[in-house]
């Protein structure tokens, strides 16, 4: 299988495990890389996914969908990484991307509670690829402490698949492990994750959330290309929260266990 190919498998596999949009896209599999090794792709999706995890309050945003590779490195929203061993059936590689956290403004049920950093994430990845079939496991952990200092770790299945002309279609499950400090940053309610300065009258403390699954989740990308450089790309995912992220009074109380995602976009290649 083409890198191309591979970077659309781990766009699949990277929005299974992380609604959040930290994921990786890729290029049209059907169209040949350029022989300088540049290959460039650029547009925008509307997407509509909840306004953070564990929310039950959607809202719809314009996301980038930038992919720009050249040989072994590429930039995507997947952050800036490199492919450090790379075979027809084997890749290793690490990135760098961004994480936004969580602002407690952006839902009631947060009021009180502390903002969780922006920061920057490592992450480690590994695909093995049979045939049309990627099997993968990614390792991402809070590089800076800024944010959730926390780590998560992926594993997922994508089979991908033309079920029309030209039509690419992809589908995997993922199911996603995260460590004590992740999961205390974002579905604790003890006391030391209260705002001082903003405490609510009748704050719930007391949620100490621990280590374990966070969810297992099921995606489905399709893109369909218009000509050599125009293509079309819809997505739609499910998410389910597991173990104590699923029992964290932000989700039980006020959120939802239920997790959806959907997109629609247009991109260019060059």
């Amino acid at each position: 299988m083409n890198t191309r190919s591979t970077g659309r498998l781990r766009m699949v596999a990277a929005m299974s495990a992380l609604l959040s949009l930290t994921c990786a896209t890729g290029a049209s599999a059907q169209m040949q890389r350029p022989d300088d090794g540049w290959y460039v792709r650029l547009g925008t999706l509307g997407f509509v996914a909840p306004e953070y995890e564990g929310s039950d309050q959607y809202k719809v945003r314009p996301v980038p969908d930038i992919e720009i590779t050249y040989d072994r490195f590429f930039l995507s929203r997947q952050g800036l990484g490199a492919n450090l061993i790379s075979t027809d059936s084997l890749t290793l590689g690490a990135s760098v991307a961004f994480d936004g956290g969580r602002k407690s403004r952006k839902d009631k049920a947060l009021t009180g509670y502390r903002n969780v950093g922006d920061t920057a994430v490592g992450h480690i990845f590994a695909e093995y690829t049979i045939d049309r079939l990627m099997l993968s496991a990614d390792v991402g952990t809070d590089l800076l402490g800024d944010g959730h200092k926390g780590t998560e770790a992926t594993l997922s299945a994508t089979w991908m698949f033309n079920p029309v002309g030209r039509t690419l279609l992809m589908v995997g499950p993922s199911l996603t492990w995260a460590s004590n400090d992740y999961m205390d940053s974002f579905f604790s309610t003890t006391i030391d994750r209260l705002d001082q300065t903003k405490i609510a009258p009748g704050s719930r403390t007391g949620y100490d959330a621990d280590a374990g699954f966070k969810n297992v989740g099921l995606t489905a990308i399709m893109i369909h290309p218009l000509d050599k450089n125009w293509s079309i790309t819809g997505l739609a995912g499910y998410s389910r929260l597991l173990g104590d992220a699923a029992d964290s009074p932000f989700v039980k109380d006020n959120g939802s266990r239920d997790q959806f995602m959907g997109g629609l976009g247009l991109s260019y290649t060059f």
